[in-house]
This record gives structure tokens, C-alpha cells and sequence, in this order.
């Protein structure tokens, strides 16, 4: 030690302990003297004052408040107990906490974002339509969320880009048999917590030629309404048409994809054999006729010879249709004679209910 420094030494952690629970005990001693003293006092003032010669009035019973104060001072597991009552009453209100910190935070916009595309995912349409109502405006809803999907999306978001009260959300989104690829973008604003804005619903026409769709995903199409001119809103996925047609012509298939850039229909119409062969023999013929005699629009055909004869090609070109037209091309050839052929498309014409039609031979316009 230093000369003339008096000698000091640290205190073990047991003494600091027993010093520590002495200054407790002494702290709730004095506390619990002191409202004794209080109450005390407060019954004194009630005791009219009494000569020497009479006897002393009893003390007062002791009230309730001064038997608890006891009983805390002399049972330390009561205090103990009603501690931890109150530590627990706090753990209990620490969600409602956490719920009420967390409105407009960030944890909050993933949570609003994965639980929307989760509902789309999970076919669960209702709650992705009551978290974001499509615009009744913009195009029918009756059809929305209750059309199910035969394939679901899948989702692939990135992180939202958040600017003061607005954020978006890129999704790239998968469709079965359709592919991935396509990017879909969601907004979120905040007004106190987040909700979504503009969702992941689709809106758009349905072109669907020479054919009456019935349903589409089960969902029964509205009367009277024309979805080739009329939008619809649809969430991303694969839904299955009901489709009715004319009994000559022989559809595809009737798998429906809802992505993000519009709808896509691999199926179509096309014409059946029978309907075919009337097409081809209406080329074959039309071609002969202008052989025999040029009227407008003819191609140039010189008369058969003797052994020569006109032939049909049926995989010349391809065919398409139009809202009530369906167009086939044929390639007429001479046989026997000058290589010659001509390309002729062969048009039919359906009346309103599909069920007949009038074929129309000419010469492609290009």
C-alpha cells in the first residue's frame, strides 16, 4: 500500500449480495412503518380528545389497507406473487404492442404483399378480391373470383421499392402449360398501415371465334355479354372453356391462360372432315370454272388438255377464322399438262347460330 493511504479491500460478491437484500428489506420496512404511521395518524385525528382522568379510548381496529401492508411485510412470497401477476399482464399486452408499432412498417408491407399473392396461389380468389377490388369501371367482375383455376400461378416477387407513402412490387409469375417469363407489377399505399391499391387481376377481352363460351373456369358467362368487345378481370392462371360450336366445325384446346400481358387460347376452330372436303372440292371447282370462262376476279387458268385435270393440295396453307368466317387455303395444281398451280382461299360464311354457312371461293387478295 501507498504511505499514508488508509488500507482498503474490495467486497466479496456475498457481501455485496447480503448488503443488497439488507437495504431491500430495510426499504420495505421503512415504507410499510410509514403508511402504518399514516393511518395512524389519520385514526388519531378521528379519537376526540380525552381528560387524564378518563381512561384511554382503545386503539381502532386495524383497517384493510393496514392488515394487506402487513401481510406483505411478513409473507415476502405474497409480494412475490403479485409481481409476477403484473410481469405476466405485460407480457400479455406486448402483441397488441407489436401490432400497433408494426402499422405502416415495412414488416407490415411484406406481410400485406405475401399474404395477397399467397391468396391467389392458393385459389383462395374472395380474399385477393377483398384485399384488392378490381375496378367494376374498367371491366366485369362477375366472373373474377369465381372462376377456378385447373392451374395455379406461382409467384416470384422482389423486394418493394418504397417512396413515401407508395411501394411497388415486380412479380414474375408462372402459369402451367403456359410458361413463366411474364413480369406483373403490384402498388401498395400507406394510410396509416399498407393495403394494396392496384392487385395482380387481369382485364381484357376474350376472343374466341365461331364458338359460344359458356364457362369459363365453371363459372357460368353472363347472357348476353360479349367478350370479345367487353373486357373481363381474371387472375393469372389456366382455366378450362366450355365452348359450344357448329357441329362442322371441330375445336382444340380449351385450356385458357390468364397472364400478365392479356389472355392466350392455344385452342381454336378449325373445319371437320366434311366440311373440309366441301372447301376442297369448292376450290377444285372454281378453278375449272375460270378455265372455261374468265369472269372478274379469276385467276389465269388456260382450258385443260386432253389427259390433264386439276388436284388439290389441303396442306398448302394454314387456316384461320374470323368472328363468324373461317378461311382455308388450297393450292389448285394441273395434272397431266404445264406445272401450273394456283393458290385459292376458300372462305365460309356462318350465319349467327353457327349452324350453316355459305362457302366462298376466291383468289387471296396478297
Amino acid at each position: 500500500m501507498t504511505e499514508g493511504m488508509p488500507d482498503f479491500a474490495m467486497p466479496s460478491e456475498d457481501d455485496v449480495a447480503r448488503q443488497r437484500a439488507q437495504a431491500e428489506d430495510d426499504a420495505r420496512e421503512a415504507a410499510a412503518r410509514a403508511a402504518l404511521g399514516v393511518e395512524r395518524g389519520q385514526a388519531g385525528s378521528d379519537v376526540p380528545f380525552a381528560p387524564a382522568s378518563e381512561p384511554a379510548p382503545q386503539s381502532a381496529p386495524a383497517s384493510p389497507g393496514r392488515r394487506r401492508i402487513l401481510t406483505l411485510v411478513r409473507n415476502p412470497v405474497v409480494t412475490f406473487v403479485a409481481g409476477a401477476a403484473l410481469v405476466a399482464a405485460a407480457f400479455v399486452a406486448v402483441p397488441a404492442i407489436q401490432r400497433q408499432s408494426e402499422a405502416g412498417s415495412l414488416a407490415e408491407l411484406d406481410r400485406v404483399v405475401a399474404e395477397y399473392v399467397g391468396a391467389i396461389e392458393a385459389g383462395d380468389l374472395e380474399t385477393a378480391s377483398r384485399m384488392a377490388p378490381p375496378d367494376p369501371a374498367y371491366a366485369d367482375t362477375s366472373l373474377v373470383d369465381v372462376a377456378t383455376t385447373t392451374g395455379a400461378p406461382a409467384f416470384e416477387c422482389a423486394e418493394p421499392s418504397v417512396g413515401d407513402d407508395v411501394a411497388t412490387v415486380s412479380c414474375t409469375v408462372a402459369i402451367p402449360t403456359f410458361g413463366s417469363g411474364s413480369t406483373m407489377r403490384m402498388r401498395l399505399v400507406r394510410d396509416g398501415g399498407w393495403r394494396v391499391e392496384t392487385g395482380l387481376a387481369v382485364a381484357s377481352p376474350l376472343f374466341v371465334g365461331l364458338a359460344d363460351v359458356e364457362t369459363i373456369g365453371g363459372a357460368l358467362v353472363p347472357d348476353g355479354f360479349d367478350l370479345f368487345r367487353d373486357p373481363i378481370w381474371l387472375y393469372p392462371g389456366a382455366y378450362d372453356l366450355d365452348i359450344t360450336t357448329s357441329p362442322r366445325l371441330e375445336t382444340g384446346d380449351s385450356a385458357l391462360g390468364v397472364l400478365a400481358d392479356g389472355f392466350l387460347w392455344f385452342g381454336g376452330v378449325s373445319p371437320g372432315p366434311e366440311m373440309l372436303d366441301e372447301m376442297t372440292i369448292a376450290a377444285v371447282d372454281y378453278v375449272a370454272a375460270c378455265s372455261e370462262t374468265a369472269a372478274a376476279g379469276c385467276p389465269t387458268v388456260a382450258p385443260l388438255g386432253p389427259g390433264e385435270r386439276f388436284e388439290p393440295l389441303t396442306d398448302g396453307y394454314s387456316s384461320s377464322s374470323g368472328s363468324l368466317e373461317l378461311v382455308v387455303g388450297i393450292v389448285v395444281r394441273r395434272i397431266g399438262g404445264a406445272p401450273d398451280q394456283w393458290g385459292i382461299d376458300v372462305r365460309a360464311v356462318f350465319d349467327e347460330d353457327l349452324q350453316s354457312y355459305t362457302v366462298v371461293p376466291a383468289v387471296p387478295s396478297i
